[in-house]
């Protein structure tokens, strides 16, 4: 039963733990808080990340009556995605909670030129990202893909191998993955480069130089590996292309567990096959699925998985209890933490 002398939030991204939404419920009397979980098809999810206005429009019953109902009484939504005319059905709405880091999926709907406020869920999977990037370098560094094909054709032959100790590793947008990669691998003595958009002042912990994006090629001049870790917005839009793959050593490894969009995929597939550089490790791509004809699934220096380097036990938990904390600020009249810069969405 509706109740509309109540303040109302909607929460439609599903969980698991329902004793999450009484945490919600006890922080304030004002809000009624609906539980209207969203579960969207695959294909429609992937649209989502470069979709217009009208290319999403008919994807607005997919999301199903009673949340599209309720709308128009919402103050405050919390999920990972909404109708693309979310702004005109919901004429009350002041707080997006996004429960993910990325923010591409909310171009189409305006959020970013509007007045409601956007928050995200960066961090909560920093450290389970950061270590499956170190994973990663380490299966490149120590040859782990071409020692499985041998041994799924039950061949005994050794194959070479290096070594991440006292290597030079290079992290592409040194935000709370790159800081929590850049202390695993410090545990291997390597030295840390790192870029970030404000490069100057006290190096960050475990940090041995830092440079500006502007000197990103001077920086993957010097790497072993480059593990890319940076925000996709409209200045990352395809950061590490043909120039930059060009500076890097032809011994050196890229790990990308950031966006797809962040390199240029036809550049770097060409690298890989010309061995500019000795192989990349991949969890994101310019479109996902990877396309079944795309080059990367046969080539034998690249590493690929399905966009899952988060570990999804417990994150739906984690996200919202992370939440709560930013709703009792709300309530309370206090500025929200992780509110998304509208100029770089992130």
């Amino acid at each position: 039963e509706v109740d509309l002398s109540k303040r109302l939030m909607i929460v439609s991204y599903p969980l698991n733990d329902m004793s999450a939404l009484e945490q919600a419920r006890a922080v304030s009397p004002d809000f009624e808080i609906a539980y209207i979980p969203v579960n969207l098809p695959g294909d429609a999810l992937r649209r989502f990340a470069g979709g217009t206005r009208e290319t999403l429009q008919d994807l607005t019953p997919l999301f199903g009556q009673e949340l599209l109902d309720r709308l128009p009484e919402a103050e405050i939504l919390y999920g990972l995605y909404f109708p693309v005319d979310v702004l005109d059905r919901a004429p009350k709405l002041k707080w997006i909670a996004n429960i993910g880091s990325g923010t591409e999926q909310y171009r189409a709907l305006g959020i970013l030129e509007s007045p409601v406020q956007l928050t995200s869920a960066k961090g909560v999977a920093a450290r389970a990202i950061a270590e499956f990037a170190m994973a990663q370098m380490l299966m490149l560094t120590k040859n782990f893909h071409n020692r499985l094909r041998l041994q799924l054709q039950s061949q005994w032959k050794r194959v070479p191998q290096g070594d991440l100790y006292g290597q030079t590793l290079g992290i592409v947008g040194l935000g709370e993955i790159g800081t929590h990669l850049a202390r695993f691998a410090k545990a291997f003595d390597m030295r840390i480069l790192a870029t970030r958009r404000r490069a100057g002042g006290e190096l960050p912990p475990n940090v041995d130089a830092m440079y500006p994006v502007g000197e990103l090629r001077a920086m993957l001049a010097q790497c072993d590996v480059v593990a890319v870790t940076i925000a996709l917005t409209a200045d990352t839009h395809g950061l590490i292309g043909r120039d930059e793959l060009a500076v890097m050593k032809k011994s050196a490894f890229l790990v990308n567990v950031a966006r797809g969009e962040v390199i240029d995929e036809p550049a770097l597939i060409e690298a890989l096959k010309n061995e500019a550089i000795a192989g990349a490790a991949l969890d994101v791509f310019v479109q996902e699925p990877l396309p079944k004809d795309s080059p990367l699934w046969a080539l034998p220096n690249v590493i690929l998985s399905p966009h899952n380097a988060v570990t999804l036990t417990g994150y739906p938990e984690a996200t919202f209890n992370r939440f709560v904390e930013n709703f009792r600020r709300y309530v309370r009249g206090e500025p929200l933490q992780q509110v998304v810069d509208p100029q770089h969405a992130y």
